[in-house]
């Protein structure tokens, strides 16, 4: 009797008495499962695996590479099995075939090539060659300078020597194995030619060596300005107030922008604050006298001041030099 019906949960395998049930083996997991015996084990035969499932070469019913694999035996007779597959789960391919990078089988140069991965352990590999008097790679791979065909940087770069005219060589790269981009063109922090700012930036750390790289612009498309630089409202880096102050635009998230600088370009201190001849805020009598030029249209200034602690006035009181009255900073009788 053939026993289709397979639990995942079997508790007590050793119970169980059909000829058809083999002792349990535990999973990842540790949970108990019991499994089939299929196809023709010494002499008997014990019928298909259910549905989905592969009879191994020692009569086990299961979905591993160990039950599935032609290589490895799986017997077509008593359940499904997966050809084409190799590598060290699957095992090796036909005497004729390669195993690929990917553990598959085949005969073209994407599955022998040796640079391309071929794993010689389970399947032939050959150096598939290419050029003049030979001919082409197969579609997607490049003829090097030596003539082999391969995927790698050693096969497909033009400062290399790959060879355009028997297989595809890399376009649109750039950097020290590819070598530099069209004239016009930008090399980009990873190593591809383009013209817009994610190539081109030096912010984004366009590669000047390999093409042409924008310097001065900043901005969302292009990233921050050098260090110590300001990035105006149009995207711009510089350090006068057209890009660095807050009023005009400057983007802080691109670069610095003044702060403490007030005046018709930088606008206003802060409330409290006065604002100087030269366009500091700050809160001393040199920031705050009306005598040192303070600026009353950008902050407070501080009126009737004069010196470190003196004060403006015409009297006796103001004017007496006998009473202190300092000649460096008014009049004094």
């Amino acid at each position: 009797m053939i026993i289709s019906d397979i639990s995942n949960n079997c508790i007590d395998c050793n119970s169980v008495n059909g000829e058809n049930k083999i002792k349990c083996e535990k999973d990842s997991t540790e949970e108990e499962k019991c499994s089939s015996k299929c196809g023709i084990v010494n002499g008997k035969n014990y019928g298909s695996c259910p549905s989905g499932q592969c009879c191994s070469k020692d009569g086990i019913c299961g979905t591993d590479p160990k039950n599935c694999s032609v290589a490895l035996g799986c017997q077509k007779k008593f359940g499904k099995c997966i050809e084409g597959r190799c590598g060290s789960e699957w095992g090796s391919c036909p005497s004729d075939q390669c195993c690929s990078k990917k553990g598959f089988c085949g005969t073209n140069s994407n599955f022998c090539s040796p640079s391309g991965g071929c794993q010689a352990k389970y399947g032939k590999c050959i150096e598939t060659k290419c050029g003049k008097g030979i001919g082409k790679c197969s579609e997607g791979q490049c003829c090097s300078k030596k003539g082999y065909c391969g995927t790698t940087v050693e096969f497909c770069s033009p400062l290399l020597g790959c060879q355009s005219e028997f297989g595809t060589c890399s376009t649109g790269r750039c950097g020290e194995l590819y070598g530099s981009c069209p004239k016009s063109q930008c090399c980009s922090k990873k190593g591809y030619c383009g013209t817009t700012s994610g190539y081109c930036s030096i912010g984004n750390k366009c590669q000047p060596k390999y093409g042409k790289c924008v310097e001065g612009r900043c901005g969302a498309n292009w990233g921050k300005c050098p260090s110590g630089q300001c990035c105006s409202k149009k995207g711009y880096c510089g350090t006068s107030a057209a890009f660095c102050s807050p009023l005009q635009g400057c983007q802080s998230e691109f670069g610095t922008c003044s702060t403490g600088r007030c005046g018709e370009l930088y606008g206003s201190c802060p409330e409290g604050q006065c604002c100087s001849k030269k366009g500091y805020c700050g809160t001393t009598s040199g920031y705050c006298s009306i005598g040192n030029e303070c600026q009353p249209k950008y902050g407070k200034c501080v009126e009737g001041r004069c010196a470190k602690k003196g004060y403006c006035g015409t009297s006796s009181s103001f004017c007496s030099t006998a009473k202190g009255c300092q000649s460096k900073y008014g009049i004094c009788k």
